[in-house]
């Protein structure tokens, strides 16, 4: 009875350590494989950032640029509204 035990015993604690070997190996192999595969497209990723950072910065020049145009644009505007408010009062003076 104690012989079959001990091989009972033997035989699920030899599975056991088996089983979370083979848990343990996998763990480390997935481990490995996530970091290479972030490693291989890491240049790629950093190619893509650097891509859309100066996208960005294009875009940033362009607004600025164009802002500056409409302050101009609204300048002229408010210039030209003057003008006419002028003009019809002295049209209106004409006409009485």
């Amino acid at each position: 009875m104690n012989d079959t035990f001990l091989a009972l015993l033997s035989a699920v604690g030899g599975g056991a350590i088996t089983g979370l070997t083979g848990v343990w190996g996998l763990h480390v192999k997935n481990r490995g494989s996530n970091e290479q595969v972030y490693a291989e497209h890491t240049d790629e990723l950093f190619d893509r950032l650097d891509k859309i950072t100066s996208e960005r910065d294009d875009l940033k020049e362009q607004v600025i640029k164009l802002t500056a145009k409409v302050n101009e644009q609204t300048k002229v505007i408010d210039q030209l509204n003057k003008q006419m408010g002028e003009l019809n009062i002295k049209f209106d003076r004409l006409e009485e």
